[in-house]
């Protein structure tokens, strides 16, 4: 075996360990209560009807919340594939195979997410993307696994060859499964599949397989998404808690809600309105000009990323998320930085700075410093979660009256998206529903000790 192969395979060995650990510990939170617990097991019998669309990533997180083993195995597998595969990219436009470099510089690309969970502005998080994705096993079925998908078709429609019936239907499967985890990557699957097929038949008279059977596949798992009765609910306004309401001016009232106090001045408000609705439409235009002439010198590659970053937030400024402080959930970003990854990777390679030895260095160092900054962040979470969750036992056990629920200190919760509770609050009853605790029992709210 060459000494570069089993360099690969160490490294595919040291990923496989991080992340078995990693998800071996990694406590429940949030909406992991509620699939882990009867409630989901009643959304399964009922099809997940009147609920959403998602239906490959529904079903994930029920098996996952039921055996370690399951979640174990198969997180591990999809975040191994998520680096893989953008090693490859990373490859293909450095027009180099297998470097090791790139696979420790896609590596270092997904841990560095874990540094802005730290930044917080009061009660907002909008750089908590890794602790709604990759460190919450709700946010992980529904973005990473379809945001590994997508990268398979841009690796796949972006790199030569591969003209065979069985990555013909592998491109199919693959876009079906990436339009049921949720709705704005449903979108972004039609779109992009379908403006490939568009531009290399109008500048080459060519059809692009890859990307038919990618659009063909999306085509169907779009139907099968949206043919859920709970958009139907939520286009004639019927919309329950759990669901998003849809407008565009919806989301703009929400920003100015947030931003201004109740008491402002109805007119500074309007004028902040006209000037963000101003801004947004001045962008579209500015992105269509451009985007025009990118299409028209047919030097498409380079700027594809941004173009995808683009296309893939536009569905975004028509979600309100309803009585959520957040306009749109830092997880719905998750496949956009890695567009843009993407795209300064291309740029820098461009600049014939890759694959020095001091940059090779840095990156090794770069690794290392992330590794163990997710390992101290995430073993203190998961030594709080073991602590609660032994605690709930034992209370349970002697019949108490009362069962303590410690809250995490904020330095810890911002690093995993609703591992917390508030005081009657929906998460509070999904826990109760989890851990099957009795209506009779009550649970008080109790601050972590140091």
């Amino acid at each position: 075996m060459k000494l570069k192969n089993k360099k690969n395979l160490f490294l595919y060995g040291l990923t496989a360990v991080f992340f078995g650990v990693f998800y071996y510990f990694l406590p429940f939170a949030g909406d992991d209560w509620a699939w882990g617990s009867e409630i989901g097991m009643v959304r399964l019998k009922n099809a997940f009807d009147g609920y959403n669309g998602r239906y490959l990533g529904n079903l994930l997180i029920i098996v996952i919340t039921r055996s370690v083993l399951a979640r174990v195995i198969f997180c591990t597998l999809i975040m191994l594939l998520l680096i893989v595969i953008l090693s490859k990219i990373f490859d293909s436009i450095a027009g180099e195979g297998n470097s090791t470099v790139n696979y420790l510089l896609a590596f270092s690309s997904v841990l560095v997410l874990v540094l802005p969970n730290q930044i917080a502005f009061g009660e907002l998080q909008p750089f908590q993307i890794f602790g709604s994705t990759v460190g919450w096993l709700s946010g992980f079925t529904n973005y990473v696994v379809p945001s590994v998908l997508i990268l398979i078709f841009y690796y796949f429609a972006t790199k030569k060859g591969f003209k065979r019936l069985t990555a013909y239907l592998l491109l199919m499967t693959d876009g079906a499964l990436a339009c049921l985890c949720v709705e704005h990557y449903t979108l972004f699957c039609l779109l992009f599949s379908f403006a490939i097929l568009l531009y290399r038949f109008y500048f080459y008279r060519k059809i692009c397989k890859k990307s038919l059977f990618f659009f063909i596949g999306s085509v169907i798992g779009a139907l099968i998404m949206f043919s859920n009765s709970s958009y139907r609910s939520m286009q004639t306004g019927n919309v329950s808690d759990h669901q998003r309401a849809v407008g565009f001016f919806g989301s703009l009232k929400q920003y100015t809600t947030y931003i201004f106090p109740e008491n402002a001045n109805q007119t500074l408000v309007l004028v902040f309105e006209i000037a963000l609705l101003a801004l947004i439409v001045a962008f579209l235009i500015y992105f269509l000009i451009k985007t025009y002439k990118i299409i028209k010198s047919k030097q498409v590659i380079r700027p594809l990323p941004l173009l995808c970053l683009v296309v893939m937030t536009l569905p975004l400024l028509f979600t309100n998320s309803g009585k959520e402080t957040y306009i749109v959930a830092p997880r719905c970003y998750f496949l956009q930085y890695f567009m843009l990854v993407i795209y300064f990777y291309r740029w820098v390679a461009e600049k014939d700075k890759l694959h020095r030895k001091h940059f090779s260095s840095i990156v090794k160092l770069t690794l290392v410093l992330l590794l163990t900054v997710t390992a101290v962040l995430y073993g203190r979470l998961d030594y709080m979660g073991l602590v609660r969750e032994r605690t709930v036992d034992q209370t349970l056990q002697t019949q108490a009256a009362t069962v303590e629920l410690t809250v995490y200190p904020k330095s810890v919760e911002h690093i995993q998206w609703a591992s917390n509770f508030i005081e009657k609050e929906t998460y509070l009853e999904r826990y109760r529903s989890y851990k099957n605790i009795p209506e009779e029992i009550a649970i008080e709210l109790v601050p972590y000790e140091q």
